[in-house]
């Protein structure tokens, strides 16, 4: 039995992996989707927010249930690196989803502008002082949701909040004896229009994984293609 640990990426909360954990749980696995601080029902204030934080909270959470199998989803693809970092110890396998992978000494935001094929839009807020970003809907529509029906569309859209722009800007520093002695795993869905096909191979160009799977499918596999999201998890917990 396999204790998965599954990480929701930016302006998304634990409700992105509902349709998937039932199915892990139906195959005899614990599952555990949190909401990371400052998402979904989490109250945490914007300006208390960093991957910092992200990376505590979920090695904490690793701790707790571990050892774990860590799924991370787009932006969580940095957080739970961060995690593997700080308990490698408690963490069998790092699963990237169609996530960023940054290599040491690298943010988010550098990664993101040598995206080419993305079509995502971000509008600016401030938040208690903070600066912050938000999801237009179009942009939500053509770049994270393009393959879901209308109904599925409109249940997510209005579950999304906002995200720190500095979470975009920070750095971290992943050692080869800590972080790169945990398997990884990448994901593709080819189909990504928030993370694009080209960029995601590049990313595990620069940082090989173990192994490399593909789903046909957008930005959210956990709503469009939740059987063969689950279906290839638990291959990788065998």
């Amino acid at each position: 039995m396999a204790n998965f640990l599954l990480i929701h990426g930016a302006c998304h909360g634990g409700w992105c992996w509902e349709r998937v954990a039932p199915l892990l749980e139906a195959a005899g696995h614990s599952v555990a989707a949190p909401d990371l601080p400052g998402h979904g029902d989490d109250a945490t204030p914007m300006s208390e927010l960093s991957l910092e934080r992200y990376g505590a909270f979920v090695a904490e959470l690793a701790v707790y249930y571990g050892p774990v199998v860590l799924v991370g989803h787009s932006m969580a693809g940095a957080v739970i690196s961060r995690a593997a970092e700080a308990v490698p110890d408690q963490i069998e396998r790092l699963i990237y989803l169609t996530s960023y992978l940054p290599r040491s000494g690298e943010s988010l935001a550098s990664l993101a502008r040598r995206d080419t094929e993305a079509l995502t839009e971000s509008e600016p807020i401030e938040i208690e002082g903070v600066e912050c970003f938000t999801i237009p809907r179009d942009a939500a529509r053509r770049a994270f949701y393009q393959d879901t029906s209308d109904a599925e569309f409109e249940t997510a859209i209005v579950r999304i909040g906002p995200e720190p722009v500095s979470i975009f800007r920070e750095k971290a520093v992943f050692t080869e004896d800590r972080f790169g002695r945990i398997p990884r795993v990448y994901i593709h869905c080819t189909q990504d229009k928030a993370i694009g096909y080209k960029l995601q191979r590049e990313m595990v160009r620069d940082t090989p994984c173990a192994s490399v799977l593909m789903l046909e499918s957008g930005h959210s596999p956990f709503i469009t293609n939740p059987k063969e999201l689950a279906e290839v998890l638990l291959s990788l917990s065998e």
